[in-house]
């Protein structure tokens, strides 16, 4: 049985729409898991096979420590116990190596709802963004693929068998994503036949394209490859729709493919006469000019980024002013302190009645005119607790939480345990956005992909007061120092535009701020000192801790 897709063999058109699958980057992966439950379980292994054109390009594999009990029945099922996990790394560690290796690839999966919902909510506890990359399930391909005339069912053992792949699944995850490769190669293999070439054609098998997306396509036509931002607008040139890419050309296509099933792009085809494109130096350089175009176009088929400006901070004032929201940051430097962006305004209560118990007693209220006002020992500790050290809110959590234990209010337990984890992620996104805010001018970079045999160059990103600054691709051999004073010179407008805690700008910062918390990064030049905030202090890791030690 051959494995490598028909499609390798095909003289593509101009006017082939989406990736062919003998150029798809495909991260084949597999997950261990404490239960079947994405929001009370855990991972305990993650393997994943990365394969392009039939070919094994790299393995990923490691243990994950759950941070809880494996139950027996899994044990004896994996193979994977406590002691197989213990001294592994956790999943704040482990999911950013893992994205690392799947980055730019489609992820496939054999029952990916699974194994997505596992990945997913685990980025939303450890406050990681997610990619959204293309996902193939090989489950719901396989039966297009395989009807019950040759296999009895889909399971992944019995489809490993059936298609005579060189691994047998037996419940550890490297074994498992080596057998769904195999069986990922055999279904290309039938579905090719079928006209499947591409790795859109894969994703959308089961699907139709929409008359009016078929008579739309021709819009994609002029638009380039690379990095950048597009931009549908209509007959009076209004934008209906932005978005960005790695590959604009690429990306472009799919909305005339039957993958794309969003309501809010398919409502907003048939008004489109034209995409417009904003072509980058970088993928970050095109996500932030995604936002501010958003942010200054107001599409109608956009929601996130619509206005930055908004958001809603909880301020502890300077001198006696106390706990409050707030619409705006401000600057910190007259002893007072905020927290935020929060996700609601619904959040500035409970953070406020978290503080004010753990720091001032639970006999304070904010009601009418008797709101409690800190004096100046506690003014000074609530400031702590919101820009320095969390032990004193964690230590009063963990008592709140073990007395309600002990009570049997579990639902209390857990609403209080909500809240705190607010208070965390609202914390240290803050210290993320001082850190940032706080540095002139600083350009860093990292190695910049090439393709073999090409030497890898360096991607270099400007940032000035937290807002993006400029960025570049400086090719192997050349001296990155020379483009670095370039970008610093040539950004100094960003600097009136600066704000305290990058007001206005934080989702532009938190994109910066990742691409700086990134592996292989270096510092170029810098004006003021640039340090990654100490994530493990306002970390769910921190209250766990101090609830083992108290426990202990």
């Amino acid at each position: 049985m051959s494995t490598v897709p028909r499609a390798r063999h095909r003289q593509l058109s101009l006017d082939d729409l989406g990736t062919p699958l003998a150029e798809a980057d495909l991260v084949v992966v597999d997950l261990e898991t404490t239960g079947t439950s994405a929001s009370s379980d855990a991972i305990t292994e993650i393997g994943a096979v990365h394969v392009r054109g039939g070919e094994v390009i790299g393995e990923f594999q490691t243990f994950v420590d759950p941070r809880r009990p494996i139950p027996a029945y899994i044990a004896a099922l994996t193979g994977i116990s406590d002691t197989t996990v213990r001294g592994a790394p956790a999943i704040d560690t482990v999911l950013p190596m893992f994205l690392d290796f799947a980055r730019g690839a489609a992820l496939v999966a054999h029952n990916a709802r699974f194994d997505l919902s596992f990945l997913t909510a685990s980025a939303a506890r450890i406050d990681l963004e997610w990619p959204s990359p293309t996902v193939l399930d090989t489950l719901r391909l396989a039966r297009l693929a395989f009807g019950r005339d040759e296999v009895r069912d889909h399971r992944l053992g019995t489809l490993a068998a059936h298609v005579s792949a060189t691994t047998t699944p037996d419940h550890r995850a490297l074994s498992d994503a080596r057998a769904t490769v195999d069986v990922l190669h055999a279904i290309i293999e039938r579905l090719s036949a079928r006209g499947v070439s591409t790795l859109e054609d894969l994703a959308s098998a089961h699907r139709k394209v929409s008359a009016v997306q078929m008579r739309q396509k021709h819009l994609a036509d002029s638009v380039p490859s690379g990095p950048g931002v597009y931009q549908f607008v209509d007959e009076h040139r209004a934008v209906l729709y932005v978005g960005t890419s790695r590959d604009l050309r690429t990306r472009v296509r799919t909305y005339f493919t039957a993958a794309e099933t969003r309501r809010k792009v398919l409502d907003m085809l048939p008004r489109a006469r034209e995409i417009r494109t904003i072509t980058c130096a970088t993928a970050t350089e095109a996500a932030v000019r995604e936002l501010r175009v958003i942010a200054a176009e107001q599409p109608p088929a956009n929601r996130h980024g619509l206005r930055p400006e908004k958001a809603t901070w909880l301020r502890l004032g300077a001198g006696r002013e106390g706990l409050r929201g707030a619409r705006l940051a401000r600057g910190e430097d007259d002893g007072s302190a905020q927290i935020g962006p929060l996700r609601s305004r619904h959040d500035v209560e409970a953070l406020r009645g978290l503080l004010h118990d753990a720091v001032m007693g639970r006999a304070t209220t904010f009601e009418g005119t008797d709101r409690a006002r800190p004096d100046a020992a506690h003014h000074e500790r609530l400031r702590r607790a919101m820009i320095e050290d969390p032990t004193e809110v964690l230590d009063h959590v963990v008592g709140r939480l073990r007395t309600l234990a002990g009570l049997g209010r579990y639902e209390d337990a857990e609403a209080l345990r909500g809240r705190v984890q607010t208070y965390l992620d609202a914390a240290r996104r803050a210290g993320r956005l001082r850190a940032l805010a706080r540095v002139g001018i600083l350009v860093a970079a990292r190695p910049a992909p090439a393709p073999a045999p090409m030497r890898p160059g360096w991607e270099l990103l400007a940032v000035r007061g937290g807002r993006f600054a400029g960025a570049s691709v400086v090719a192997a051999g050349a001296d990155p120092v020379a483009v670095a004073r370039a970008l610093a010179a040539t950004s100094t407008g960003e600097a009136e535009l600066v704000t305290p805690l990058c007001q206005g700008y934080h989702q532009e910062a938190e994109i910066l701020h990742g691409w700086l918390a990134g592996q292989d990064v270096r510092i170029v030049l810098s004006d003021g000192s640039w340090a990654q905030p100490a994530r493990a202090r306002f970390d769910t890791e921190a209250l766990q801790r101090r609830y083992r030690a108290a426990a202990s």
